[in-house]
């Protein structure tokens, strides 16, 4: 009788200890659902955002690094990459102009530069949202953003001033401000 009783619990434990790890395998499942790749399929400027948004989600989820202000980074893809309509955007998924010069890497040249250095083509969009986010956080040109972020400063207009290493554009913060502005506005 004690060894009916002994079999029984050692059944009941196993069903439980399957019962509770088939539980956490599907929960942590779908939880990596949850922040999988989009599409990157868009028609309009919110569905672009989203995507990106997306993006970044995927890559804090599956990476160990330092968080980037947000609403930069996503108004720096929209002007960058024509919110997502550029050539560089559609055909090498790159939505923030990331150059290369080392042409041995994968790049695409652009029509009206010299062939000294080519523009970054990625597997996924969310490949240069990573590759961005290394470069704020680890680029020689960006001391001054990672000095605001230590200081607790969120403020996106602020980090904005910090980007001159990103652009040549004189006009570059003026564009980045006001599609801050009409993110902030409309999305």
């Amino acid at each position: 009788m004690s060894n009916l009783k002994a079999i029984i619990r050692t059944v009941m434990v196993a069903t439980i200890v399957t019962f509770c790890g088939f539980t956490w395998s599907h929960y942590h499942t779908l939880a990596e659902e949850g922040i999988s790749l989009p599409k990157f399929e868009h028609t309009n400027n919110k569905q672009f955002l989203h995507n990106v948004k997306q993006c970044v989600h995927h890559v804090y989820y599956h990476n160990d690094i330092e968080k980037v202000n947000l609403e930069v980074l996503l108004a720096q893809a929209a002007l960058e990459s024509g919110w997502g309509n550029s050539r560089f955007a559609r055909e090498g998924k790159n939505l923030f102009g990331i150059r290369t010069y080392d042409l041995r890497e994968p790049h695409m040249l652009p029509s009206n530069k010299p062939k000294k250095w080519g523009v970054k083509v990625y597997k996924h969009e969310c490949d240069s949202v990573l590759n961005y986010i290394n470069i704020l956080n680890n680029g020689k040109g960006f001391s001054e953003y990672r000095k605001l972020r230590e200081k607790g400063i969120t403020d996106p207009f602020r980090f904005t001033e910090t980007l001159d290493a990103y652009a040549t554009d004189k006009d570059y913060f003026a564009k980045i401000k006001s599609i801050l502005i009409k993110i902030r506005k409309n999305y």
